[in-house]
């Protein structure tokens, strides 16, 4: 991945200026909000963050990057991710929350870094392959289409972007960016697996 990522800085380091702006959105956002009031946000804003330095870390530094402290940090926050999913899923089931908020936000974190684990694979391993190029295309295109599918409720009113980002807030307002950053970065990041 080092190799691809180093090779296409025409590409890379566009993506590296959207991760930073994407974080620090997300920054000014967790220091603007009131620690009682919208948790959901703050817990999607927070896991927007830790994603956005995950992978500034691997574009910035491709070949000084351990694979393994890699792949240790996307699988603790796999986990992470995991339990607050089933937190958020337990908490609406059981009635503690109105609305399914943040089963959906807290989902798509947890399948972004399941991706980028995967993406992972094989990287500082001396036989191993890597991903298999379908499933990472598949999965680049499927990052793409939701970039695509978020961009377009830009103009039509919050459908399907209140279930990523249950706020109610316009899609042109900051909780926008980051989310099409993270599907974009993904994506890019899938490619370059299968492009090493």
């Amino acid at each position: 991945m080092a190799e691809f990522v180093e090779h296409y800085a025409l590409v890379r380091w566009p993506v590296v200026a959207a991760f930073v702006l994407a974080a620090l959105i997300v920054s000014a956002r967790l220091t603007r909000r009131p620690p009682p009031t919208h948790r959901v946000d703050a817990a999607v804003d927070s896991a927007h963050l830790l994603m956005c330095l995950v992978m500034l870390a691997m574009l910035v530094f491709p070949a000084a990057t351990d694979p393994h402290a890699m792949r240790g940090v996307l699988t603790a926050l796999t986990v992470a991710f995991g339990i607050l999913l089933a937190e958020r899923v337990v908490g609406w089931r059981t009635g503690a929350t109105a609305a399914p908020d943040g089963v959906m936000a807290i989902g798509y974190h947890t399948v972004a870094a399941a991706a980028m684990l995967y993406a992972m694979a094989g990287h500082g391993a001396d036989h191993a392959t890597g991903p298999a190029p379908w499933a990472a295309l598949a999965l680049a295109a499927l990052f793409t289409l939701d970039a695509l599918v978020a961009l377009g409720t830009v103009g039509h009113g919050p459908r399907w972007h209140r279930f990523v980002h249950p706020a109610g807030a316009h899609p042109l307002t900051s909780a926008l960016v980051p989310h099409v950053v993270m599907d974009i970065g993904t994506a890019f990041m899938l490619i370059a697996a299968i492009g090493r």
